[in-house]
């Protein structure tokens, strides 16, 4: 008899632990979010559904792939002092590696190779001067920061926010009392403000260095452009509470959006739907369309 209500005891104890901890992210099997998971699930919706529910990967395609291969050239002249031609032909090299057999990849090559080459010239020209960056850790490409959301209150009430930033200076004597963060970004329009998504990127950023270093940083945002004139332009966050705000609140409606029901299906038909969105452009977005989006 004695063993029975031992037993029961530690029944009851792991049900209450299940039922404690069971989130909208558990229930559908979602171990930690990102920003770009975030501000996916604001700005397309049924493409988040595609990628988080449905468990699909949308393919890249040669604006992804460029943007890649100028990081890797830059990277190059950051951490290892490689001349800026050199540079080039890196990311050059490493877009012709990814592009390898992509439909009409002569044509793709021949218009972004003046792209690549100027943008990995500007971000260097303006990157070189601060000195050299933290090295990642054990040889990684990036540093990761993650730091728990809270979007209720109680056990089970957070969720790892796993992310990636580009540049990192904390370890200079100049960089002691106040780090500096930059992420680089290659697009061919030009911001007037930021955007919703940038400034919630840039804002944790912010968040994860000062708690990491218990130093608020710098961050700041270079966006190396397409065009000619003007061909690169700055920008510093300056009100990160405020896009932190909209980071939490966004994330309690991921959470209570996928606590409405354990039938992923369901949720996915719930969704709305843009087909304009750049998410749907290019790769294999129209065959996961329909096959997900009815």
């Amino acid at each position: 008899m004695q063993l029975y209500f031992v037993t029961m005891d530690f029944y009851m104890g792991e049900v209450l632990k299940v039922m404690t901890d069971t989130n909208g992210f558990t229930t559908h099997g979602i171990d930690r979010i990102s920003v770009s998971n975030v501000t996916k699930f604001l700005m397309a919706p049924s493409a988040w559904g595609v990628s988080y529910l449905m468990k699909e990967k949308f393919t890249a395609g040669f604006a992804a792939w460029q943007g890649n291969a100028v990081e890797a050239g830059v990277d190059e002249g950051l951490y290892n002092g490689v001349a800026i031609r050199e540079c080039i032909k890196i990311a050059m090299d490493d877009l012709n590696e990814r592009a390898l057999l992509a439909p009409n990849k002569l044509n793709e090559m021949t218009k972004r190779t003046p792209i690549v080459a100027q943008m990995v010239t500007n971000a260097l020209e303006q990157l070189l001067p601060l000195g050299q960056p933290d090295i990642p850790p054990d040889g990684k490409r990036q540093h990761e920061i993650n730091i728990p959301v809270r979007f209720r209150k109680g056990k089970g009430g957070t969720v790892n926010n796993l992310g990636y930033l580009d540049y990192r200076w904390s370890e200079t004597d100049e960089r002691k009392e106040t780090p500096l963060v930059v992420d680089l970004k290659t697009t061919s329009k030009s911001p007037s403000s930021w955007s919703l998504s940038h400034g919630i990127q840039a804002a944790v950023y912010e968040r994860a260095i000062e708690l990491k270093l218990q130093r608020k940083p710098e961050v700041k945002f270079l966006y190396c452009l397409t065009r000619k004139k003007d061909p690169f332009l700055w920008m510093q966050m300056d009100n990160g509470s405020f896009y932190l705000d909209q980071f939490k609140r966004a994330v309690v409606r991921m959470e209570k959006f996928l606590s409405l029901s354990d039938d992923t299906q369901k949720l996915m038909d719930a969704l709305p739907h843009d087909p304009d969105t750049f998410y749907w452009k290019g790769g294999n977005a129209e065959t996961l369309s329909a096959r997900y989006i009815a």
